[in-house]
């Protein structure tokens, strides 16, 4: 008689930005309804905002196999993570992000529930790193739009026809 088999347990970690995190969730809420253990892993920051402006637990509390985890993104909770403090962002995400994510997947690994695999966001380029050092596979997942992807899929042909850059547009702007 074999064993019973374990459904797969996959991290999912977003980019902590709102459209990032909302795409990231989409993609979770698909691979549990497949029967599949997530664990979202998402910023303190966001994790409060999530909390206090949706109903989030209870959209997610029918898959048995969910759970949030959260980690800090390396800024204090007051500071705004708005447009012009971006930098600031990746800075904390460098600074304190990255090897409380090492510490984690480490520690996933030698828990009774390991994690099979890793998505995290495509700006979360780190995570192959973490997952190649523990022979953990690991995916990037890009959160943008079809028309964003269709853009960058189709600048090489326009750089070609001689389409962009575009000429004159910009000639009368000194």
């Amino acid at each position: 008689m074999e064993p019973p088999s374990v459904s797969p347990h996959i991290i999912i970690f977003p980019f902590p930005a709102q459209g990032h995190i909302n795409s990231m969730l989409k993609l979770a809420e698909l691979l549990s309804l497949a029967g599949i253990r997530i664990t979202f892993l998402n910023s303190d920051y966001n994790h409060h905002r999530l909390l206090r402006y949706s109903n989030i637990l209870d959209r997610f509390t029918r898959y048995p196999g969910f759970r949030f985890q959260t980690i800090s993104d390396g800024l204090p909770l007051d500071h705004p993570r708005t447009g012009v403090q971006l930098k600031d962002m990746f800075d904390g995400m460098i600074a304190r992000m990255k090897p409380l994510f090492r510490e984690m997947i480490t520690s996933y690994c030698r828990s009774s529930d390991p994690v099979t695999c890793i998505i995290a966001d495509g700006i979360m380029s780190f995570a192959i790193d973490f997952g190649n050092e523990v022979g953990i596979p690991t995916v990037l997942f890009r959160t943008i739009s079809a028309c964003a992807f269709l853009s960058y899929f189709s600048l090489p042909q326009l750089i070609e026809s001689g389409e962009v850059p575009f000429k004159g547009i910009f000639a009368n702007c000194r």
